[in-house]
Order: C-alpha cells, then structure tokens, then sequence
C-alpha cells in the first residue's frame, strides 16, 4: 500500500482565486491561504500571533469552478489535499 501525503491547512485566502481552463477544457484555480499560528503568553495571559506561513493551492474540475464562485480574498478556508514542495537551483548553485 502507497502512503498518502494528506495536509489539512486552515486559513484566509491571500488573493481573489484565479480560475482558468486547460486546452481540453478542465477548470483550475489558484488562490492562496495564509496560516498564522496562536499562542497564549504564559506570562501576561494574552493571546498572540506568531509566524504566518503561506500556501499556493490548486484546485481542478467543479471545484475549481465552485471556488472561484463563492470565495474572495479574506475568506476562511478549510484545504485538505496533497503537499508538494518545490526546489530549486540558483545560476550560482545556489
């Protein structure tokens, strides 16, 4: 049995979702989801925001359609679905 590579990420979008069409006529979108972690001060009691950390999601066919539909910027969101990382070289190998 493969393994799964399943992520929930809980957010607001960053930008209004872009939906486009493939040249056989899928729909895909792309938007992105802001994440910034809680923590409570232990020393004054107070809630507090620590680091953000953003995501690039892609969503494809119907979905993709009812997400550029019923979402804009700042809306919460719920995303489950596959984490990929990028990586790449720089010129100087970087």
């Amino acid at each position: 049995m493969a393994t799964e590579n399943q992520v929930t990420i809980v957010g607001n979008l960053t930008r209004d979702p872009e939906l486009r069409y493939t040249p056989n006529g899928s729909a895909l979108v792309k938007f992105g989801v802001a994440v910034s972690r809680r923590f409570k001060d232990e020393a004054t009691g107070q809630w507090k925001d620590a680091e953000t950390s953003f995501f690039d999601v892609t969503a494809w066919r119907q979905l993709a359609e009812n997400i550029a539909e019923s979402l804009t910027q700042g809306s919460r969101v719920v995303v489950v679905g596959r984490l990929r990382t990028n990586q790449w070289e720089t010129a100087e190998g970087e």
